[in-house]
């Protein structure tokens, strides 16, 4: 008799679970392994939608097998699957708008405050995407999809093998970065930025090959990093990682279903994207802890560190997000969409200020975002 790994049996039983009984059941490709975060909240979108759409439509998840996170775009245009987690910014030149958005990120440094800026960065590009950027719309289009939810991870910071707090102590450092605009910082601090897999930043902390990896808290657990990094600073260079369309639809599966099949896909969209979100701040808080209970150092920046980053922000948003993605991908009116997004995301982190549970996120994405679409309208032109 064959046996089951663990993962196998949870990937199998969520597929039995959610659509076996529905009328229509659609099926989710993401590349997030059986067990995470974002697979726990998968399986609340599937239960979202049997719910509002009274057991009509089911869906079908997969988790890390129909389609990897680089395939995802290609899959749902051809219908490998009919809802999936695309990654804009692994096909750049596919989705420039949506990207460019997201690696304004570092914006989230003006906000006030240091905890739950992802809700704040989420909404804010679920807003504009859905609700403002005729370019993102357009992109997706031609791309056989449609954008129906949003997510983004905690702050990044610096997770170190000894304290970083000034510039001085970033001199020559070697860090480990995920995004071009945290590329860009490292270069002005005089750091110097490594490309390094995921599955080889422990080891290279742990052999000196890189002294620091900019990223979210969680990954101290996730990575097994907490075995490793002695100091971690939680807000510099700050940003979050939002280029994700985490319920990206084959368009000719949305234009096949009914008005109230379309509105059920939204309602769970809503549920799914504030429960995504929720999770990633859940998981930061809950890192924090561990990083204490662990003996890491957290450390604050000094006043010089932290004036000479926010200073590199409001730069690099006007003197070389907007040009590049102009210069490299055609977005004539990149300064304008920059300036009105920020006026967005400045609105959310109000919004979000004192959201205390999902549910209340919830609630706020779907008035902010979800309740302003038109329904008869949204992908079906």
């Amino acid at each position: 008799m064959t046996r089951l790994t663990g993962a196998m049996t949870v990937a199998l039983c969520s597929v039995l679970a959610t659509g076996a009984l529905a009328d229509r059941t659609l099926n989710y490709a993401y590349g997030f392994p059986p067990g995470s975060d974002a697979d726990l909240a998968a399986q609340t979108y599937a239960d979202a939608l049997a719910e509002f759409s009274d057991g009509a439509l089911g869906m079908d998840i997969y988790p890390m097998s129909l389609l990897s996170f680089l395939e995802t775009a290609d899959g749902v245009r051809d219908g490998m699957a009919d809802i999936g987690w695309t990654v804009p910014a692994y096909a750049p030149a596919l989705f420039p708008s949506t990207n460019m958005l997201a690696e304004l990120n570092m914006q989230t440094l003006f906000a006030g405050r240091s905890h739950s800026l992802n809700l704040a960065y989420a909404g804010a590009m679920g807003e504009f995407v859905m609700l403002h950027c005729d370019s993102c719309q357009a992109e997706y289009t031609a791309h056989n999809q449609l954008y129906t939810g949003f997510a983004a991870s905690p702050t990044y910071g610096m997770q170190c093998i000894s304290p970083v707090t000034t510039m001085a102590d970033l001199k020559g450092k070697r860090m480990r970065v995920a995004g071009a605009q945290w590329a860009r910082w490292t270069a002005a601090v005089g750091a110097t930025s490594v490309s390094l897999p995921l599955n080889e930043i422990f080891e290279g902390l742990s052999q000196g090959v890189i002294d620091c990896v900019i990223t979210s808290t969680p990954e101290l657990t996730n990575m097994g990093l907490v075995d490793v990094v002695k100091a971690i600073e939680l807000n510099i260079p700050g940003g979050t990682f939002a280029s994700n369309a985490m319920a990206n639809v084959n368009l000719d599966v949305w234009r096949d279903l009914s008005e109230p099949e379309r509105l059920a896909m939204l309602k769970a969209a809503a549920r799914y994207s504030a429960d995504v979100t929720w999770r990633y701040e859940m998981a930061d808080r809950e890192a924090r802890e561990t990083a204490r209970e662990a003996g890491i150092e957290i450390v604050t920046a000094d006043a010089e560190l932290l004036a000479f980053t926010e200073e590199f922000a409001r730069s690099d948003a006007v003197d070389t997000i907007g040009p590049n993605y102009a210069d490299k991908y055609g977005l004539d009116g990149a300064p304008e969409m920059i300036a009105d997004f920020l006026t967005v995301l400045e609105r959310w982190v109000a919004l979000t200020a004192d959201v205390e549970t999902v549910e209340e996120l919830e609630q706020l994405y779907w008035d902010e975002v979800y309740a302003k679409l038109d329904l008869a309208g949204y992908g079906m032109n």
